[in-house]
């Protein structure tokens, strides 16, 4: 820059300074019709303040003799600032970059007398201060965000464990927890349990949602990652779409609804014991509905109840093959629940049918046409 361009444009600097109250009420209207603005912890003083702040210390930039050292700790406190006051950061970065428009267009007033040619020459430098400006409150703004986010997990974490802890937790202790977690204490759960890779996926499909949803709390114990947010459903009745969208192509196992955070941590059980139940390279979603027989025949035998005991020993009385045909005979029955429809799937007499199932209350005492009997025989044959 030529010395006379140098002393002419430190003149309109000075100039557009006189301007300021002008400029800061100009760029309040703007940035004020915007309703993430309105919406947000921000007051009007703060944000009248912070853009004095600004076009101030963006003037003293653009002087022959300024520096960006002022504007880059205003840009670190502007970020931080709107992050905890949680104003989105597309709004943020259209506000400051506002900051270009409304100074522009002082500058280029006749009354603060720059030329046109020495417009042009600086508008380059006008726009790189003000982009500069805007990058470092951008990244001070996802610093703080993160710094956020992380202390709020970490507060999270701190109350869930308390809820799974070893000891139940006390009432008081769970107002505690509800409000904390900002939850309702007396709400329905839904409560879903994944292996713990599978639980990196999930945190990372919920980090990248279009619409952040901040409903799912997650935690982590043993070899499962725990999810639970809130349903309107007294009963489960499928899966929501974002949370179907969540555990796609993977394995999970999802409790009975948990009626009040009281009852969280026996759906968290619950859960926990279908996916340990679950088969290697399953996928898909699993119920209690779908996994109780096999779940209660492996907890009965992991205390020494394996139901088979009741069956198999006393059939060792009767031949190989009236064994086998006892036993085709009853899970297929047990399978239908229709002495015909039992006999035309093994192409036999309806009385064949009955026989074998009179052969079977004979040997083990146990008749499967009563249900009692039936649950326990399904069971012992899994």
């Amino acid at each position: 820059m030529f010395d006379h361009d140098t002393e002419r444009w430190d003149d309109v600097v000075e100039r557009t300074r006189g301007r300021l109250d002008a400029m800061v009420e100009q760029f309040l209207a703007r940035a004020m019709a915007d309703p993430a603005y309105a919406d947000s912890a921000l007051t009007a003083e703060d944000l009248r303040r912070a853009s004095v702040q600004s076009f101030t210390a963006i003037l003293d930039s653009l002087r022959s003799d300024g520096t960006a050292d002022v504007l880059i700790s205003i840009a670190e406190s502007i970020g931080t600032r709107r992050a905890r006051q949680a104003v989105p950061l597309d709004s943020l970065l259209r506000a400051v970059r506002l900051d270009f428009t409304v100074l522009w267009d002082n500058l280029a007033d006749p009354a603060c007398g720059a030329e046109p040619a020495l417009l042009v020459r600086n508008a380059g430098r006008v726009w790189a201060t003000v982009d500069a400006f805007a990058a470092h409150v951008q990244e001070h703004y996802l610093a703080e965000q993160v710094a956020i986010e992380q202390a709020d997990a970490d507060l999270r974490r701190q109350y869930l464990s308390q809820l799974f802890g070893p000891t139940r937790p006390t009432g008081a202790a769970l107002d505690r927890i509800a409000g904390a977690l900002r939850i309702p204490k007396t709400g329905h759960f839904c409560v879903a349990a994944t292996s713990r890779d599978d639980g990196v996926t999930v945190r990372r499909r919920l980090r990248a949602l279009t619409r952040r949803d901040d409903s799912y709390l997650t935690y982590d114990v043993g070899h499962h990652t725990l999810f639970i947010w809130p349903t309107a459903q007294t009963a489960l009745a499928g899966l929501p779409p974002t949370a179907k969208e969540l555990f796609a192509d993977m394995a999970v196992a999802v409790a009975p609804v948990a009626r009040g955070l009281v009852r969280v941590r026996e759906a968290a059980a619950a859960a926990r014991e279908i996916m340990t139940d679950l088969p290697m390279d399953s996928t898909g979603v699993a119920t209690l509905s779908d996994r109780w027989r096999s779940v209660t025949r492996h907890l009965l035998a992991d205390v020494g109840c394996e139901l088979g005991q009741i069956v198999f020993p006393y059939l060792e009385k009767c031949t190989e093959l009236e064994r086998t045909k006892i036993l085709e005979t009853v899970r297929k029955y047990l399978e239908t629940g229709s002495l015909g429809d039992t006999g035309r799937a093994l192409n036999c007499h309806r009385n064949t049918v009955l026989n074998r199932l009179n052969a079977f209350e004979k040997y083990t005492g146990l008749d499967v046409q009563r249900p009692y009997d039936a649950a326990a025989v399904i069971i012992s044959l899994e």
